[in-house]
């Protein structure tokens, strides 16, 4: 039966598997740099800036080196590798600190800052670009699988909102990081075994799947006590002296009153996403066609508006560290109902001018921040 053509590699779990791990990952990063950087939101903004240049990079692999394949074959090993960069990627950045020698207090380097996200990101971002470009790639080899009750784009979006909420209302108060990662990275299995089930070569996959779901459950209860000793020599403290927050989370807006840079980043963001809406309208952007203006100033609006929305929120909840999954799930919460309509014309495949659009963005937020 797993020699059949008419076998599809079942892109919807490869959707919500992608959704809910890469966005949930995203959230304990972002986390995690925000602790490493002593709350410094700049790394959080560098970070978010990066992430779809690897995407892109990704999508531009798959097409080059892996697209003479049945796209329908490699949804499960994607997920497979999705699972096994979670946790390996966390443990990378926990190397970042003392490496590179940051301490409590430090200066903003920007090199530091660069080379840690490019390190934690790049796995992970690159996965990523594979796996919606195959999922994309399927789904154009078999148009009626796609034909779903609920569009691909829009069920991505929505796991991302769940994998966000995940760690907002679950990791946060009961699960420790690592063991977040393994969570994730079981998630990720079971969603590559129902793949590669319906992918023409798919039978080995669902061995080495299933081997790997075994040793993440095997490693679960010691998870916790791993992490606990990781981050002790992390931070070269005791167990029960590694921080759970960064000493300065209000560093925004440590030179100013709490409404005046309120407002002032209101005023900054609102301005340039009008003016990225206004290009993008018109389609006149430099040196680009109109429909590729028109994408690259959505993206950078939507872009725009992620960011503005968490650092809006930091004078309010007084610890981004403590509530950015939340403010991330409601963000998703929104885009999953925009894109539930089918005329929307959204697609899986990562557009170019999307994602360099979303880079620039994050980072134009970043310098006027």
């Amino acid at each position: 039966m797993t020699q059949s053509p008419l076998l599809h590699g079942r892109p919807l779990p490869a959707a919500l598997g992608f959704g809910f791990a890469g966005t949930a990952f995203l959230c304990l990063l972002l986390r995690e740099l925000l602790l490493i950087f002593n709350g410094q939101e700049a790394a959080l903004g560098t970070a978010l800036a990066l992430l779809p240049l690897c995407i892109l990079a990704g999508a531009s692999l798959f097409g080059r080196k892996l697209g003479r394949r049945h796209p329908a074959d490699l949804l499960a090993p994607l997920l497979g590798c999705m699972a096994l960069l979670l946790p390996i990627s966390l443990l990378l950045t926990r190397l970042a600190r003392p490496l590179c020698g940051i301490d409590v207090g430090s200066a903003l380097a920007w090199p530091t800052i660069l080379g840690v996200a490019l390190v934690a990101l790049a796995p992970i971002g690159i996965c990523l670009g594979c796996g919606l470009r195959g999922i994309a790639a399927v789904t154009s080899r078999h148009p009626t699988t796609a034909a779903a009750k609920i569009p691909l784009p829009a069920a991505l979006a929505g796991a991302g909102c769940l994998g966000a909420l995940f760690v907002q209302f679950v990791v946060i108060p009961k699960l420790s990081p690592l063991n977040a990662t393994l969570d994730m990275g079981l998630g990720c299995a079971v969603a590559g075994l129902l793949c590669a089930g319906g992918a023409p070569e798919g039978r080995r996959m669902e061995n080495w799947l299933s081997l790997l779901a075994l040793a993440f459950v095997l490693a679960l209860p010691i998870s916790g006590v791993l992490d606990a000793k990781f981050q002790s020599w992390e931070w070269q403290c005791a167990m029960d002296a590694v921080p759970t927050a960064p000493d300065n989370a209000r560093a925004l807006l440590a030179a100013t009153d709490d409404f005046t840079a309120l407002s002032k980043a209101l005023g900054i963001t609102a301005a340039l996403a009008a003016l990225l809406a206004l290009f993008g309208a018109t389609g006149r952007l430099p040196a680009l066609p109109k429909d590729t203006a028109r994408t690259a100033a959505a993206a950078m609006a939507e872009s725009t508006a992620l960011l503005g929305i968490l650092f809006f929120a930091l004078p309010l909840t007084g610890s981004l560290h403590q509530h950015l999954p939340v403010l991330v799930a409601a963000f998703l919460a929104g885009e999953t109902c925009g894109l539930l309509r089918p005329t929307t014309g959204a697609t899986l495949t990562p557009a170019p001018a999307a994602l360099l659009g979303s880079a620039i963005g994050f980072a134009a937020v970043v310098v006027l921040l």
